[in-house]
């Protein structure tokens, strides 16, 4: 539990670094950190209960926040965590070769790019290497603190939690076994209701008569059903003759080799070893043995194990039944919608290499009677995935709006998460957040700009461009139509003139 206290203390600190204008930030500011910030503070001797312990968190929130290069003014390259993946946190030594310890001396501001010969013969292959695949913004930005437990950037208890955990070697961590347990149960096509039973079960969190007696919740510990023995989780879910039955008459789930093992361990092999759709079977007949134990008890109602194993088979057949509605649903065809009249709509899309790091942009500009005006495909180098690839394109599907300037432009993309960060003014603390932080100064200078999802097979024109061009490596500007138009007319074109030199030779 007290790592768990620090990770929802340490929230609070963070509060205090984002969230300034709140009234308990003015307040904390005021009394305990007037001239500097919450990382700069002291406890003070006068400080309050409440602050002492808030601030008792700032270690380990420190811990995990990086900085966000935008000019790099603010950080120190030694001192500062600013390096995403870096074992080491903090670099901690210095440079010959740097005129300053900051950031901002290893950017070429004139073309916001890294200087690479300078960073490349001043740090250690590895650490230059991620340092170069750090993104910078276009437009130049104060940098800022983000939390490194999380993608999105902003803190969380769980990540903070599992922080602490993975810094104190004497921190409960689960085995492997139970890792792969974990991920095996969350990927099984089962209500999530069942899901959660199997954890509790993990865990034995459930209120069997052993538990509640243990608890003093109850008068006796012996099974209902069978009035036998105690009721275990080994005696409910295996010894007990209604659910030995059950098992018996379930011939395809051979688990007569997990016999002499104990419950919780019996459950994992079992869950790990068994493929996903004998997965679903054996977890809804755990499931169902328990519903019908809670019948016998509150509801006073019997089944026999062949009952059970009935309602287990309907009940799998209507999971199956409800999955190809899901599928058909998933399947439904989605259709390009033509804009207002006189607005454009700009389709983006990114497609990308892991490989070679490369990613593909294609954009497509088409008018109110879904006549292709621009298409356009650029190829980025050093991409780290497929998500900066879409936020790649979304900034050049808006760098294009803006120099059309047509007012009430639409912007489609078929990934929700980058599109919602352009819909979002707040600032952004992403591994995305430089582009993001593009769209959005270029969305200030117009307003009428308008971002909205598109499921990816209505935005098929501009995946195929992307691909296509990320194929062959090219990068076009296309006015007036796409790549696979301009091809299809030029081979038209050579097409009538082979077809009128043959006239001629037959005429000669």
């Amino acid at each position: 539990m007290a790592p768990f206290n620090i990770s929802l203390l340490a929230k609070q600190g963070w509060r205090l670094l984002n969230f300034l204008n709140s009234l308990v930030a003015r307040v904390f500011k005021a009394k305990y950190f007037p001239e500097s910030s919450f990382l700069q503070s002291s406890s003070g001797t006068s400080g309050s209960y409440v602050w002492r312990s808030i601030w008792a968190t700032k270690g380990s929130l420190e811990k995990g926040l990086i900085w966000k290069v935008g000019t790099g003014t603010h950080i120190s390259i030694s001192q500062d965590i600013w390096i995403p993946d870096y074992a080491g946190g903090r670099l901690l030594f210095s440079f010959n070769n740097l005129h300053c310890d900051k950031v901002a001396g290893l950017i070429c501001n004139n073309v916001r790019e890294w200087n690479k010969e300078l960073i490349v013969n001043t740090f250690p292959g590895d650490v230059a290497d991620l340092i170069l695949r750090i993104p910078l913004s276009t437009v130049p930005h104060e940098d800022f603190l983000a939390w490194s437990g999380e993608s999105s950037g902003v803190f969380s208890v769980r990540s903070s939690y599992k922080l602490l955990q993975k810094w104190d070697p004497t921190a409960y961590a689960l085995h492997n076994n139970y890792r792969t347990f974990y991920r095996k149960l969350w990927r099984v096509e089962i209500p999530s209701k069942i899901k959660i039973f199997i954890w509790k079960l993990s865990w034995n969190y459930i209120a069997s008569k052993v538990n509640l007696y243990a608890r003093k919740l109850g008068n006796n510990s012996v099974c209902p059903r069978c009035s036998g023995s105690e009721e275990t989780l080994n005696h409910l879910f295996r010894g007990c003759p209604v659910s030995a039955e059950i098992w018996r008459l379930l011939s395809n789930m051979d688990l007569a080799s997990y016999t002499t093992v104990e419950f919780s361990e019996w459950l994992t092999l079992v869950l790990i070893s068994l493929p996903l759709e004998k997965c679903r079977l054996f977890c809804i007949v755990l499931w169902s043995i328990w519903g019908d134990r809670n019948s016998r008890i509150h509801d006073k109602t019997t089944k026999s194990s062949q009952e059970i194993v009935r309602f287990i088979y309907r009940y799998l057949q209507e999971l199956g039944g409800i999955r190809m509605t899901s599928s058909k649903c998933s399947n439904k065809s989605w259709e390009w919608k033509n804009p207002p009249e006189n607005r454009l709509k700009f389709n983006f899309d990114g497609a990308y290499d892991g490989r070679n790091k490369i990613s593909a942009s294609g954009v497509v500009v088409r008018d109110n009677r879904g006549q292709v005006i621009i298409s356009n495909a650029v190829i980025h180098r050093g991409v780290q995935n497929a998500f900066e690839a879409e936020a790649l394109a979304c900034r050049r599907a808006t760098q294009i709006a803006l120099e059309m300037e047509k007012k009430g432009s639409i912007i489609e993309g078929d990934s929700l998460t980058v599109i919602k960060k352009c819909q979002n003014l707040d600032q952004d603390k992403s591994q995305i957040s430089p582009y993001i932080f593009d769209v959005h100064h270029m969305k200030s200078r117009d307003r009428s700009l308008k971002f909205d999802f598109i499921h990816r097979s209505a935005n098929n024109l501009a995946h195929i461009l992307a691909v296509e061009s990320l194929r062959r490596k090219e990068e076009h500007y296309l006015p007036g139509g796409t790549a696979r138009e301009s091809r299809t007319k030029e081979e038209e074109r050579n097409d009538e003139r082979k077809g009128q030199s043959t006239v001629t030779r037959q005429s000669s």
